[in-house]
């Protein structure tokens, strides 16, 4: 039963300390990904695929990984590039966004290079929605010459589910609170087993005082009866002795 009680609390350890892990990578990313729209973790950059704008390459789900850009350099036509852009809330409010998608044409305006992407899967380009970008809009790049990040088929809608506020609810701060529940549980059954075992250790020790003082008790009046019996033995005349 110890052995199994042992096991139990080490496999809550453990999914204890995943939690944790968890929640402190979501809490990363959420914090690296305040500036630019998407996260920078040790100079990579990840991002859930929104749309099947890019299909084949990626599928709406995946999460995609490729590197971070933090200076502004020269890209070429099939480039694939992580940039800003942005959308409108339900509130009617803009937020920014990061799109994945390939660079399909280059111009020199004032001596700046712009590029216009496109959906591998769109029949137009973004020219409507993203007009021509500018170098420090490209926040990372997934595919050139040299280099190809990382698709994680599937994973994308994971990651998303983690950062909504019901999937941190019930992978993050549900567990947490059952966590806080067991511990408390358990630290109020340790103080009860403590307080019983305190207990039986005053009461066994309670009983062998007391054993030891009517054993005290027996033997004083042992020792009483017995001198009594000494001088009532001492006070009998002597029967060889002769009246005068």
């Amino acid at each position: 039963m110890k052995i199994l009680k042992k096991i139990m609390n080490i496999i809550i350890d453990i999914i204890i300390i995943m939690i944790l892990l968890v929640s402190a990578v979501i809490l990363t990313l959420s914090l690296t990904s305040q500036d630019t729209g998407t996260p920078n973790v040790f100079g990579y950059t990840l991002n859930a695929i929104q749309s099947p704008s890019m299909e084949p390459v990626m599928y709406k789900g995946d999460l995609v990984i490729g590197k971070t850009i933090n200076e502004e350099v020269e890209y070429k036509k099939g480039d694939i590039v992580f940039f800003q852009s942005t959308y409108t809330g339900d509130n009617g409010q803009e937020y920014l966004m990061v799109k994945c998608h390939r660079i399909v044409k280059t111009k020199e305006q004032y001596g700046k290079t712009y590029y216009l992407t496109k959906g591998d899967n769109n029949e137009i380009s973004d020219i409507k929605s993203d007009g021509w970008i500018a170098g420090n809009k490209i926040v990372g790049i997934y595919k050139t010459d040299d280099y190809e990040g990382t698709r994680l088929e599937g994973v994308g809608n994971v990651y998303d589910f983690l950062k909504s506020f019901w999937g941190f609810f019930f992978v993050i701060v549900l567990p947490m609170i059952l966590f806080f529940i067991y511990e408390l549980i358990r630290v109020i059954m340790n103080i009860v087993a403590y307080t019983k075992e305190k207990a039986l250790v005053a009461a066994t020790e309670a009983a062998q005082s007391a054993e030891l003082t009517e054993a005290q008790k027996q033997k004083a009046i042992e020792e009483y009866l017995a001198s009594q019996k000494a001088n009532e033995n001492s006070d009998k005349p002597d029967n060889d002795e002769k009246e005068e």
